[in-house]
């Protein structure tokens, strides 16, 4: 049984993880944003409402040293140290600085105060691993400024890290469930194991916290990456388990199928909005930024193609599966995924 505890004002204990890319997280804000419609009428740099026709997957990164960054991370109690990195010392903030500008519209400007109360009396639930983590944590870090002390509180119950606002009845929380199912990487600390074993058909151990929720944020991609996976077929412990070497990506799209069926069965479509998020770059291999040429294009401040560790069948896996089942799907990146990453 998880602890449980409440934090008015302390920080979030020790999550292990690390944020992955700054701004694909505050793409994410911009689609959950303008997908339950709110806009600031008091900002005149920004065009309210969005027009129905605008695309807002289509656009580019700018750079806006005026109005960024939304929060100060070191203003923020709930902020990890292995993301604060301002707080251990980085001098160099300019990667806070970036927003998405689709081309033919302009996205208002985030309000945590309206953010709220779109959400009040609703549960907004991130799901998946550290990358869903850190869209949780940055989320919870925008809102909570303009918050009383006395008003807000965060709690841990095992996977589940949920912070309220109080006066809004408003929650926004995060279930630890890197593959969806269940797995015997569950633990939301240690969950760093030699193989990874996957009950590719057992989803109600994590699926019972999501239900009720009114928006459900879900991103599985990166803790299925290799050629094979351990695929259990009864529980764990159990001496009449069977387990097997299976290839990848069928095991994936086993555990998509249980998930998805999961959602057809028990989520109302009428009253809860459900996202996948795509696989986010990886910043890994040092080698990559120690190119001159790449360096200098960063430090004068040109966006250029991120760095993806993934196979094409396994994107495709996602896509094709999701679209099958009806799902509303936002597909964040969709085609900096299928086209080839630029040399450089």
């Amino acid at each position: 049984m998880g602890k449980h505890h409440q934090q008015p004002l302390s920080s979030v204990a020790s999550i292990p993880g690390v944020v992955h890319y700054l701004v694909i997280c505050i793409f994410v804000f911009t689609v959950i944003i303008s997908a339950i419609h709110w806009h600031r009428d008091d900002d005149k740099k920004l065009v309210a409402p969005l027009r129905e026709e605008c695309n807002l997957f289509e656009g580019k990164w700018i750079f806006d040293n005026d109005s960024l960054p939304l929060y100060q991370e070191k203003g923020c109690p709930y902020m990890s140290g292995e993301s604060a990195c301002e707080k251990y010392g980085r001098t160099d903030l300019s990667y806070q600085k970036w927003r998405w500008q689709p081309h033919h519209c302009d996205l208002p400007r985030f309000n945590a105060t309206a953010i709220l109360e779109k959400l009040r009396n609703k549960r907004l639930v991130y799901v998946g691993d550290s990358l869903n983590r850190g869209q949780w944590v940055s989320m919870v870090c925008l809102v909570e400024q303009v918050i009383q002390p006395h008003l807000k509180t965060m709690t841990i119950n095992g996977s589940l890290s949920s912070f309220k606002a109080v006066e809004y009845n408003a929650s926004i929380e995060f279930y630890w469930a890197p593959m969806l199912v269940e797995t015997n990487s569950d633990d939301p600390v240690n969950h760093r194991v030699p193989e990874k074993t996957v009950r590719v058909q057992a989803i109600e151990k994590h699926a019972k916290h999501w239900t009720n929720s009114d928006v459900l944020i879900f991103d599985s991609y990166l803790w299925w990456l290799g050629d094979k996976m351990k695929v259990l077929w009864g529980s764990f412990g159990s001496p009449d388990a069977i387990v097997k070497d299976v290839d990848m990506p069928l095991p994936y799209e086993m555990a998509l199928r249980t998930w998805a069926e999961w959602l057809e069965v028990h989520i109302d479509r009428a009253k809860t909005q459900t996202y996948f998020v795509s696989l986010s770059p990886t910043h890994y291999r040092l080698v990559h930024f120690l190119n001159a040429h790449i360096w200098n294009k960063f430090s004068k401040g040109i966006v250029i193609e991120a760095f993806f560790r993934f196979s094409n069948h396994k994107v495709e896996v996602v896509y094709g599966f999701l679209n099958t089942k009806h799902f509303r799907l936002h597909e964040i990146i969709r085609d900096k995924i299928f086209n080839h990453i630029s040399s450089f």
